[in-house]
């Protein structure tokens, strides 16, 4: 075995200090620094996250900070006289598995999750955190466990389970190809999300006449009056989760970081009825650019020329009467108007029986990218 003498990090994020929310968000990363299509975090964004203080969604989770640490062995020597085989042992430990085990209050049932789960490929070290997770659990009444999610469920969620060539777009989560194998091991599938990717037509699409008059937004206003209209973007009855209320809303446009977004809003006689929000595709490019060429590849085209649809929908009282096409349509003009050559929407989670609305909406013009999968299990 490579690691030995594992051992078991567990904080409440309320009790943890600025040098352990610190250190837990390194060594977080760590675990994924040799996947060269990974991109490190901003550390102030997730030790701010982690913060119940600054975080005023994680104050009313109970949330853990979980680490699975170990020593390395890194092979033998043999004695002088040769006949006896000396181990070498790293005198520093590694994080192996990490995750923020959370409880959210507002969540029906007795279902828990997995967030920010990150793993290296020992399946001792997952198994540790699995069952440290589940026994802690169990004692407070608790016999589910759903993951990975985000510290929001609705942003950053899912395992990537396949086109690892290619890099995930801002704000979904990446990893390496040996985690779902990993997951699956203890944990069952629950719900894919695909993502989406559209070319933006050379000439900008004029927008079709229709119910609605298509209007720009302040995305600030999804956290008060528009709030219904991002419950009904990221409702999602397989998973379950808890529709964003004020707290998470503000919680998640703070780490979406928009900028200069194209938010448009969808409205017959005054009254919201959809919306659309998209900002530019960064996905850590310069991180990502540097990279490729200290690994001696041609850097790919600049990520600058790429949208992002991060949310959008239309409230169901107000669907199937051509509502959605018109964002979408006034969406590819804005996206030409600021220089950028594709769209991606997503993840769309799928629903258990039938085609995604939204592959309906954007027809064959849309590519099927990456796929993204919940994990559960009953304890």
């Amino acid at each position: 075995m490579p690691y030995f003498n594992y051992r078991i990090e567990s904080i409440a994020a309320a009790e943890a200090t600025f040098w352990q929310r610190r250190a837990f968000a390194r060594a977080w990363a760590a675990i994924y620094r040799d996947d060269d299509r990974w991109t490190p975090p901003d550390y102030r964004q997730v030790r701010r996250a982690l913060d119940p203080r600054a975080t005023p969604h994680l104050a009313r989770l109970d949330a853990h900070l979980l680490r699975v640490d170990a020593l390395h062995r890194t092979g033998v020597s043999r004695s002088r006289a040769g006949q006896q085989e000396i181990p070498l042992t790293s005198i520093f430990e590694r994080t192996l598995a990490a995750a923020v085990v959370i409880v959210d209050p507002r969540r029906r049932g007795r279902t828990a999750h997995l967030g920010l789960l990150h793993l290296h490929p020992d399946d001792e070290a997952f198994e540790r955190l699995y069952n440290h997770v589940t026994e802690r659990l169990a004692l407070d009444g608790y016999r589910r466990v759903v993951g990975p999610v985000g510290l929001s469920p609705h942003l950053g969620s899912g395992a990537l389970i396949d086109s690892w060539d290619a890099w995930p777009p801002r704000h979904t989560p990446g990893n390496p190809p040996y985690l779902p194998e990993l997951l699956e091991r203890r944990l069952h599938p629950l719900q894919d999300a695909r993502l989406y990717r559209v070319a933006v037509p050379p000439v900008p699409p004029l927008v079709p006449p229709g119910r609605a008059a298509i209007r720009p937004f302040d995305p600030a206003r999804l956290a008060t009056d528009l709030r219904p209209l991002l419950v009904a973007a990221t409702e999602n009855p397989v998973a379950g989760f808890p529709p964003p209320d004020e707290i998470e809303t503000a919680f998640i446009l703070s780490q979406l970081g928009l900028g200069s977004p194209a938010a448009y809003l969808a409205e017959i006689d005054y009254t919201p009825v959809g919306f659309v929000l998209a900002q530019r595709d960064t996905t850590g490019s310069y991180w990502r650019l540097g990279r490729r060429w200290a690994l001696g590849r041609r850097p790919a085209s600049s990520t600058a020329r790429a949208g992002r649809v991060i949310f959008g929908a239309v409230l169901p009282e107000w669907r199937g009467q051509g509502i959605g096409r018109q964002l979408w349509q006034r969406t590819l003009r804005d996206a030409r108007e600021r220089g950028w050559e594709t769209l991606t929407l997503g993840p769309i989670w799928q629903p258990r029986e039938g085609p995604s609305p939204v592959a309906e909406l954007l027809g064959p013009a849309a590519e099927a990218r990456q796929t993204y999968r919940l994990y559960e299990r009953s304890f």
